[in-house]
């Protein structure tokens, strides 16, 4: 079959997080098992037009607010060339139910965006924040008679709220194969942060739960992994100076160095206020390292143990669930290896089942 995929960034983009990630391994699984994909995405300082990634074909125009745009005067004459269009929103939709099909278009989705337009615009366009926060209920909305997927329980709940029901909830995989044992931890307490430094994922809350986990643990120490806004990040740097802080910045690091420091850390620790699923909790756990969090979307469907969870933006009940893991070692060994067990249970090929049987694509 021919598919067409709309999206905002893709794999390659600089700032590609996990939604790119788990984007780009169902399309490469598809063009492997016979099908033609072509991916209309963003484009970014250096990157050429067309291009291919594993078989995707790829063609950037526009940027992140501009790129819907490009996306409808390349489609909107082409729909017949394609047997499938899936739509990708995120935060600003494509709108391809005003031009496509409705047997032939899907949803793809991982997250609404609400408070995201308030913590991620910048510049001149804050201004359109308050509008984007309001309209989002009301574009989305449009989708009710598209067929959607998803990958939380969360995002399928907040999409049935906007009378968006067929919808399909796909298994979160990791890109690296788990380990296939639990491997003791080292000495003393390491605690990981794990993700593109942005706003959006709220580092310095994160960061505030390791402040206080310290003082109640001595010796205590956090890794920072990712890459992301710089500005940000110096924000982040001058604090922990501040505070004396025992914190490292490792920047974004290749993947064996990633997959280092989470195996020997002992907890990941994730604020965000929203996500999709959390890709980042699923890499963790695969290490045996679980994770602390928000009870929030997304959040909660990845850690999926409500005592790693607490109140949105209570950062002392995060610590508080930190230090009970290190106090009673036989609950935290309990609570890791449930947590690296469920990561062995999400696997690319029952998420590409589900992927494919939701856009209506057949597989050998």
């Amino acid at each position: 079959m021919r598919i067409a995929m709309l999206n905002w960034r893709y794999v390659d983009h600089p700032q590609a997080g996990g939604a790119e990630v788990i984007t780009h391994e169902m399309l490469r699984r598809l063009v492997a098992a016979g099908h033609s994909v072509t991916c209309f995405t963003g484009a970014y300082d250096g990157a050429r037009e067309r291009g291919e990634i594993d078989g995707v074909q790829l063609i950037r125009r526009g940027r992140q607010w501009t790129v819907h745009a490009h996306a409808w005067r390349w489609l909107r004459t082409r729909t017949g060339e394609f047997d499938r269009v899936v739509d990708q929103v995120n935060t600003i939709p494509f709108l391809t139910p005003l031009y496509v099909d409705r047997d032939k278009r899907r949803l793809f989705i991982h997250q609404l965006a609400r408070e995201y337009w308030f913590r991620e615009t910048r510049g001149v366009f804050r201004l359109a924040a308050p509008f984007g926060y309001v309209a989002e209920p009301w574009y989305l909305r449009t989708y009710r008679r598209t067929a959607a997927v998803t990958v939380s329980g969360s995002t399928r709940d907040d999409l049935a709220a906007l009378g968006i029901r067929d919808v399909t909830v796909i298994p979160q995989p990791v890109p690296a194969t788990p380990d296939p044992s639990l491997a003791d931890k080292p000495a003393g307490w390491r605690m990981v942060i794990l993700g593109r430094l942005t706003p959006a994922k709220f580092v310095e809350e994160a960061i505030d739960v390791f402040a206080a986990v310290s003082a109640a643990v001595p010796g205590a120490t956090l890794d920072v992994i990712g890459g992301g806004d710089e500005a940000y990040r110096r924000t982040l740097e001058e604090r922990v100076a501040r505070d004396g802080l025992a914190v490292t910045f490792h920047g974004r690091v290749a993947e064996e160095r990633k997959l280092e420091l989470l195996r020997a850390a002992h907890v990941h620790v994730f604020c965000s206020h929203r996500e999709g699923w959390g890709l980042t909790v699923s890499e963790a756990a695969a290490k045996g390292t679980p994770s602390a969090g928000y009870d929030v979307p997304g959040v909660r469907d990845s850690i999926a143990e409500p005592r790693l969870l607490a109140p949105m933006g209570d950062t002392a009940a995060v610590a508080a669930n930190v230090i009970a893991l290190h106090r009673d070692r036989e609950l935290y060994e309990r609570l890791r290896r449930e947590a690296w067990d469920r990561t062995h249970r999400q696997t690319y090929e029952a998420a590409l089942a589900s992927f494919a049987g939701a856009v209506g694509v057949p597989l050998p």
